[in-house]
């Protein structure tokens, strides 16, 4: 395992999606409401596609008709081709009734080192 400076942490804005390239794996950064440094694969485990591209929002969800609730903002990754949706907590689908499905986010290690975000694959 080795680790790898990819950003620096002022660089990173929570709902802000940061592409880095380590070797040439692509990786995406982003900074959580909470203040913690999420480090993904920067490809849809669905497709392939460039999660560099995508957005990071919340969801909705409801307990009565009618009424919808917006919540986990900045915690929701969302794919650019097919609209798959993953946490940025544990990288897991956050579709209910996808428990299932064999498609997670690969999570890296990281860290914020002084100044710098530092990834360990």
């Amino acid at each position: 395992m080795a680790k790898h400076i990819v950003c620096r942490f002022d660089e990173l804005d929570v709902g802000k999606i940061t592409p880095a390239k380590i070797g040439r794996t692509p990786i995406i950064v982003s900074k959580l409401p909470s203040g913690q440094v999420r480090a993904m694969g920067g490809r849809c485990p669905h497709q392939g596609a460039g999660l560099e591209h995508g957005c990071i929002s919340g969801r909705t969800e409801s307990e009565a008709p009618n009424e919808l609730a917006f919540c986990d903002y900045g915690e929701t990754l969302r794919c650019p081709w097919h609209g798959f949706e993953f946490s940025l907590i544990d990288g897991r689908s956050v579709v209910p009734g996808t428990g299932h499905l064999p498609m997670k986010l690969r999570l890296f290690d990281v860290e914020v080192e002084g100044d710098d975000v530092v990834v360990t694959i």
